[in-house]
């Protein structure tokens, strides 16, 4: 009895210290200068963000490819760059599509003809500092003297009316004096979730049903000079259960040639064959949030023709104490600023336990990137070769990574061509290009993700019918690959249209068909074929007031077992204020139901905005899991039962 008194009053004690100094923070935070950052756009030229500073209002939108909210909203940004851009409008369209999915990114802006510059964040730098909870979309207006000054989280329907209005009052001239100094920039998230279903909290969670998790990520930012510091805290009650820990911290020098940074960071070396640890959302919840970092420094040099970089430090290994170690360099060319050329090599040493067993792992590769060929084609090509040693094996074995990119733009039809030939790529920290879509989340556990014997084909065909605001696109993908040692196929097809009307309202319907065969046991899950189809509608009722349907199904018909899937939601927007959301799915497959013995699942969410970029959800019911753009904003939701209170606070 003793010793829980004193844990929970150690709990209570840490708690208070913790929400002193979030207060603490809260009370300096005033408004803050935008935080200076430098990408590479589509053509591959570099844009800093403070070159626009002084005479420019600017409008910056993260987003994604597969993100539908986003795709309802780039839209308005095209309107509104048309018309103020004389006036001193920029916009910047940050993707966060990674090296897995970022070929599908020029074809997308392409197809929809959108002219605003998009930036390319593949290595999470930009959008670790912005938007640390990955809400998409998420957008932020700075005005003319680099301050932040709305912040926008997810969209509905009407949200375009409050940003043109924020628009037009900063392209008012207006007298302000310049700001000097530090300045701050804190994201606070709390989530709050209590656990109904007993069967869960006593057999995975020890009898703990109800749990506070807290990130608090604080920047600051003076001149060229940027730190930064993460604290996480996570309680359990009944029985207590508490950790507390300084999750990331980081120092920056950020010069117009050179870049220095000591502490956690982000990194990919050429499209993920190489190396890639990233900030993504793979399952909802703060304690969900696949955020691996490197913990050690690197410099990055760049001229005009010439740039060099080298990295090196650690990996934490998830759930253990135990540490990996990477090293690494590239050194780049650019010709006639056309094309770009790059070696890379990469050098690591792994403890034992990882996920494919290896020791120690050398890359070398060489890629070209030539991504603006009279504005009617790109291409970019990457070639790898891999030394591996694992752990009880005494032989080194070597492999190959070769991956091949195309597009080609005539007037309203983009084609997008991708090939990719991997052996022996099963590295613990790469993200090598996918072929599969991840516009089809439904079929992500089908998805051929397996890098080790790989050889895949696939082909985009988009047509943009502008006169009536419809764009038809089909993609068809083939994937062969031996797991195990037996050979496995897989054929994918699929055809969708996207339609715009009365301004606001938006239309998306793919159905598509995927085959797979193989002799291998161990895709009894996957072997067959499955017929997929999916819908999602949006219909403005007022300026304010819209509704959202969404709908998703499969149906599995395998050689060992069948199933289908079904995936809906009901949303309810009024802008910019509140959404309420109601969820129905339905499955009788025999991995959930192995689980929980529950085929139908029901729950519903309200959101409510205090400002556009505050908000507090709730969430009451059970949900099956899977990734849902509901709400105005795209998560991954585990399966759960019970009440979950999540508050997003930006300061």
């Amino acid at each position: 009895m003793q010793a829980n008194r004193y844990a929970f009053n150690r709990g209570l004690l840490k708690t208070a210290i913790f929400l002193f100094l979030f207060i603490l923070e809260l009370t300096a935070a005033k408004a803050q200068k935008a935080i200076d950052f430098t990408l590479k756009d589509l053509d591959g030229n570099l844009q800093r963000l403070s070159d626009y500073f002084e005479k420019n209002v600017i409008l910056i939108d993260f987003w994604a490819t597969w993100c539908v909210p986003c795709v309802k909203e780039l839209p308005h940004f095209q309107r509104f760059y048309d018309k103020y851009k004389d006036k001193g409008l920029v916009v910047f369209a940050i993707t966060v599509d990674g090296p897995e999915t970022v070929a599908l990114v020029k074809p997308f802006i392409k197809s929809y003809k959108y002219n605003f510059p998009v930036l390319l964040d593949t290595e999470s730098k930009v959008i670790a500092l912005y938007n640390p909870r990955v809400i998409l979309p998420y957008t932020i207006l700075i005005d003319r003297e680099g301050k932040i000054k709305h912040v926008h989280q997810g969209y509905s329907l009407g949200d375009e009316r409050v940003m043109e209005e924020e628009i037009l009052e900063l392209l008012e001239p207006k007298e302000e004096a310049k700001r000097k100094g530090i300045s701050f920039y804190l994201n606070e998230a709390f989530l709050n979730r209590n656990f109904s279903d007993k069967d869960y909290v006593d057999r995975m969670r020890e009898g703990r049903e109800s749990q506070i998790i807290n990130q608090l990520d604080l920047s600051l930012t003076s001149g060229d000079y940027l730190a930064g510091v993460r604290g996480d805290a996570n309680l359990d009650f009944s029985p207590l259960e508490d950790n507390y820990r300084l999750a990331k911290r980081f120092f920056e020098i950020n010069k117009r040639n050179f870049n220095l940074r000591a502490g956690d960071f982000y990194y990919s070396v050429g499209r993920g064959l190489v190396f890639s640890v990233l900030k993504t959302f793979e399952k909802e919840g703060l304690e969900y949030i696949i955020d691996t970092t490197v913990d050690g420094g690197k410099f990055n040099l760049s001229r005009k023709k010439i740039s060099a970089e080298i990295f090196g430090g650690w990996l934490d290994r998830e759930d253990s104490d135990l540490k990996d170690k990477v090293y690494g360099g590239t050194l780049g060319w650019r010709y006639r600023d056309r094309a770009d050329f790059k070696i890379n090599f990469l050098g690591s040493q792994l403890e034992g336990g990882s996920a494919y067993g290896n020791k120690s792992v050398f890359m070398e590769s060489a890629s070209f990137d030539i991504p603006n060929i009279s504005d009617k084609a790109k291409c970019y090509g990457e070639f790898l070769l891999v030394q591996k040693k694992r752990y009880y094996e005494e032989e080194t074995t070597n492999g190959y990574g070769i991956y091949l990119e195309s597009g080609f733009f005539l007037r309203n039809l983009s084609l997008l061509l991708e090939f990719k030939d991997y052996k022996n790529l099963d590295f613990e920290y790469n993200r090598p290009p996918l072929l599969e879509s991840e516009q089809l989340p439904l079929l992500a556990n089908q998805f051929a993700k397996d890098a080790r014997d790989v050889t895949g084909l696939s082909g985009r065909l988009d047509y943009n019918l502008t006169k009536i605001s419809t764009l038809l696109f089909g993609k068809l993908s083939y994937l062969r690959d031996k797991p195990g040692g037996n050979l496995r196929n897989v054929i994918h097809f699929f055809v969708g249209l996207e339609k715009k009307f009365k301004d606001t309202g938006w239309l998306n319907f793919i159905s598509g068909y995927r085959e797979e065969n193989t002799s291998s046991l161990v895709f009894y899950y996957t072997h067959g074929s499955t017929f997929h189809v999916q819908t999602n509608a949006s219909y403005p009722l007022t300026s304010r007031l819209s509704l959202e349907l969404d709908f998703k199904s499969k149906d599995f018909r395998g050689r060992h077992l069948d199933y289908y899937e079904r995936r809906s939601f009901l949303s309810v927007h009024y802008s910019p204020r509140w959404i309420a959301t109601l969820f129905f799915d339905q499955t009788d497959d025999p991995e959930i139901l192995f689980f929980k013995d529950k085929k139908n699942w029901l729950g519903g969410q309200i959101e409510i905005k205090f400002t556009t970029a505050n908000s507090l959800r709730v969430f009451y019911g059970s949900n099956k899991g899977g990734v849902k753009c509901s709400g105005g904003v795209c998560k991954f939701f585990p399966p759960f039962e019970g009440l979950r209170i999540d508050a997003i606070l930006r300061f």
